[in-house]
């Protein structure tokens, strides 16, 4: 088990430096966010939102469009990854490939084998497909495997075990090949699953000899054999275990490419402070005429909220010198050296996973040590970049309405305190380096405190009242924090968000959001987002339900379409939830998407 034993460790150690600070990413600015249940679980949409409590955040210009007091508060979280996560629920399961395959084709025991060799019996259904092809005897002796030479075309009648029948198809070419034909049929009259037949299709006919020479004790060992035979392929499809091992050398592959991971959890607590209602008064002309004036604008609500929010991205540059799934086997190998190592390289494909030894098996061997060092995943310096950013959003914010004869044009504005703190990290590390040590120094640690500015603008038609059209800017002066221990900084760049919603039958609301521009992420890997998203609101009294879908445009994670839903039930119990309906990862067993989001909270209107 040396093989898998040294692909756990090393595997192990990459999982580890991915993932080891998942509060780091060099970072550029934040994307527009969310907040609260009832917008999150409408596809994000909340620019044009009347009877939501979070105007405050999405548009202050709602503050006069609806002038109610209100109380909402919210906790959540959102997760979002890109080829990690899979890695590290696997990495058990990778360093148990080789028994996984002797379980499966072994039958996972000795006692009562199929057929005897040198008085080790091998069962399951491998010790089936050997029993077929040596005609059917339960004891491969000098006497079957003599019979099985002759069968092939050899001309020697003699051979006294596997190693001298294995000796005799070197430079065979034809033999070769007839005998890995006869493997196969007798793997498949002995039903063999296509795990098996896969395998042995995937020898080459000159290793065949090989495989033979690794079970010639009787000891059955995959290992052996992967070593011997000079690689194999482990099919895909067909078997379920084996096809999650699959999947996590694919995800181990890709993570070369590109990987990330981001948490964010946006919080928060709003009080709105009801405003004062317009007054009207009737005026008549002379003609019997009479018209509606307005003689005071009333005044629209003030809000004041505490968003404390955490942004955590994490991502690994993989040194573009050092991107093979090399590893070094055998019983006491050191990889530093390469005494007592043979070297195999993982080839995830199409068709399934390779496992193939650099060079040949036979003595003296190669000892890929050249490949190893100059070109593994594990010897290369590569660089874990994140950041973490927290921060506490104190906005106090004003929305007021204009009445014209076009309709009400609501404006709103809502200034900021900022208490923020940031910290980068970007040390180069190896995998291999025994003394790995990622250490933060806490004594670098800045608090950064400013302001920012939000504005924002609600427009309602005269001729159509029910519709609601709205546009926001946020952080308008794009505050700067610093990033604690190094030079730079975080910079809240402006957003600008426009959005529209229509109200119908009292109860139901359809409302529609979109990034104008794309947005500056944390993220190096996906460096920009730009949201599209909506959704339809049906408001009862005691309670209500939601549902909407939203897109990031310029998402490369592949979570494609994120379904959004919630329900609120008396006002105080409030839970909404986001699930990616594109790529999914497989953690401990469940297949689950690689985004999604949960909250919970509640809100009041009075």
């Amino acid at each position: 088990m040396q093989l898998f034993s040294h692909i756990r460790i090393t595997t192990r150690c990459i999982y580890i430096n991915l993932c080891f600070l998942a509060c780091m990413h060099t970072s550029l600015a934040l994307g527009f966010g969310s907040m609260g249940q009832v917008s999150s679980s409408i596809g994000g949409a909340g620019v044009a939102l009347k009877n939501s409590a979070w105007g405050i955040y999405y548009n202050p210009a709602l503050l006069g469009a609806d002038r109610r007091t209100k109380i909402g508060y919210s906790f959540g979280a959102q997760l979002k990854e890109q080829n990690i996560l899979e890695i590290a629920t696997n990495i058990s399961g990778l360093s148990k490939i080789g028994s996984t395959l002797g379980d499966k084709l072994l039958g996972g025991a000795v006692a009562g084998g199929a057929v005897s060799i040198n008085g080790q019996s091998v069962g399951g259904v491998f010790g089936d497909t050997l029993q077929n092809l040596f005609g059917g005897s339960t004891t491969i002796d000098s006497t079957a495997i003599s019979k099985l030479g002759s069968s092939i075309g050899l001309s020697s009648s003699t051979y006294n075990d596997l190693e001298a029948l294995g000796t005799a198809l070197k430079g065979n070419s034809d033999a070769a090949g007839k005998l890995k034909n006869e493997l196969l049929d007798a793997a498949n009259k002995a039903g063999a699953p296509s795990l098996l037949t896969g395998i042995l299709s995937s020898i080459d006919p000159g290793n065949i000899g090989e495989l033979l020479t690794s079970i010639k004790s009787g000891n059955v060992n995959f290992e052996d054999i992967i070593k011997n035979t000079g690689g194999i392929t482990i099919p895909k499809g067909a078997d379920s275990d084996m096809d999650q091992l699959i999947s996590a050398f694919e995800t181990m592959k890709k993570a070369i490419e590109g990987n990330e991971i981001s948490i964010t959890s946006q919080n928060g607590l709003v009080l709105q402070i009801g405003g004062r209602q317009p007054t009207r008064k009737l005026e008549a002309d002379g003609i019997g005429e009479v018209s509606v004036q307005e003689s005071d604008n009333g005044r629209g609500a003030v809000a004041i909220g505490i968003l404390p929010q955490v942004f955590a991205s994490i991502s690994a540059q993989i040194d573009p010198n050092h991107r093979r799934l090399i590893v070094g086997i055998g019983s006491g190998c050191d990889p530093k050296t390469g005494a007592n190592c043979t070297f195999i390289e993982a080839t995830p494909g199409g068709n399934g996973v390779s496992l193939k030894v650099l060079g040949t098996a036979q003595p003296p061997p190669p000892s890929g040590l050249d490949d190893y060092n100059k070109s593994s995943i594990l010897t290369g310096n590569h660089t874990p970049y994140g950041v973490v950013l927290g921060l506490v959003e104190i906005p106090i914010a004003y929305g007021h309405t204009f009445y014209t004869r076009s309709g009400d044009i609501n404006v709103g504005i809502a200034p900021k305190f900022i208490l923020a703190s940031a910290y980068r990290y970007n040390t180069p590390i190896s995998f291999t380096d025994p003394k790995l040590d990622v250490k933060f120094d806490t004594n670098t640690i800045q608090m950064t405190q400013t302001f920012g500015l939000d504005l924002g603008v609600l427009y309602t038609p005269a001729f159509l009242p029910n519709l609601n059209i709205g546009l926001v800017a946020k952080n308008l002066n794009a505050p700067k924090i610093n990033l604690s221990g190094s030079d730079g900084y975080v910079r809240l760049t402006q957003q600008v968000r426009a959005g529209v919603s229509y109200e119908m039958l009292n109860f139901l609301t359809l409302a529609l959001d979109v990034d104008v521009l794309p947005n500056d992420t944390l993220s190096i890997v996906n460096p920009k987002s730009q949201m599209l998203g909506g959704g339809i609101l049906a408001d009862f009294a005691f309670i209500d339900f939601r549902i909407g879908a939203m897109r990031d445009l310029y998402s490369k994670a592949g979570e494609g379409t994120i379904l959004t839903t919630g329900v609120n039930l008396f006002g105080f119990l409030d839970v909404s939830v986001q699930y990616g309906l594109g790529k999914n990862v497989t953690l401990y067993g469940f297949n689950v998407s690689n985004y999604m989001a949960f909250r919970v909270g509640g809100q009041f209107s009075f």
